[in-house]
């Protein structure tokens, strides 16, 4: 992947898990610093856990600070927003599956890009990027009491693992590389919003009563 087209992936990554992070806490009804750190917490954390494994230090929020600084002010503007413009649980909701859908989508492809470029197996890529993608997100939900929802039926890891093996498969080929990112990027995104829409879930075991 190119360097423009990565940078402006991990800028909506970041924007979009910041947000997924702030309105979660919104919902969960912290106070105004649990709604700035969540936000900041759900944008770095998948590239954190990606950056440690991998071996790179510093890791990438050290190495680009602005990225950090967008995360911070995304915070700032859901706090904003959600001081001014109250919404329904319902609509809160929604803010933090699609944006979470969107982040999913860009860290997706950002981690698996890192990992290939590490000279990791790319089978083994793919997971990285399912970590980058996945990561914020569990640690959203451990935050906020919720089980994650990689773990309880839905189509999320799987929206991931489909998306960072379209890249990696179509890094072999011919096409551009950008157009390998963004054909993964659509890929996840397509699946994860219409598992939103539709309700598609995976088989689950019932929590037994008592």
């Amino acid at each position: 992947m190119n360097d423009d087209l990565f940078r402006v992936a991990e800028v909506i990554g970041t924007v979009a898990f910041a947000v997924s992070g702030g309105y979660a806490a919104v919902r969960a009804g912290m106070d105004w610093l649990g709604v700035g750190v969540l936000a900041v917490v759900v944008a770095v954390g998948g590239g954190t856990l990606r950056d440690l494994l991998l071996g790179i230090h510093p890791i990438w929020w050290v190495r680009e600070p602005d990225l950090l600084i967008v995360a911070c002010v995304t915070s700032v503007v859901v706090l904003v927003v959600a001081t001014v413009h109250p919404q329904s649980k319902l609509d809160t909701r929604r803010t933090v599956l699609y944006a979470d859908a969107i982040g999913l989508a860009a860290f997706t492809v950002t981690g698996t890009s890192i990992a290939l470029a590490h000279d990791v197996r790319p089978w083994i890529a793919v997971m990285f990027g399912v970590i980058t993608g996945a990561g914020g997100g569990v640690i959203r939900d451990v935050l906020v009491r919720r089980k994650p929802l990689v773990l309880v039926g839905e189509i999320y890891a799987l929206a991931s693992i489909a998306g960072g093996v379209a890249y990696t498969v179509l890094r072999e080929t011919e096409v551009p590389s950008g157009f390998a990112a963004a054909t993964a990027v659509a890929l996840v995104l397509l699946i994860r919003v219409a598992a939103i829409r539709w309700h598609w879930r995976l088989p689950r075991f019932e929590e037994p009563e008592g």
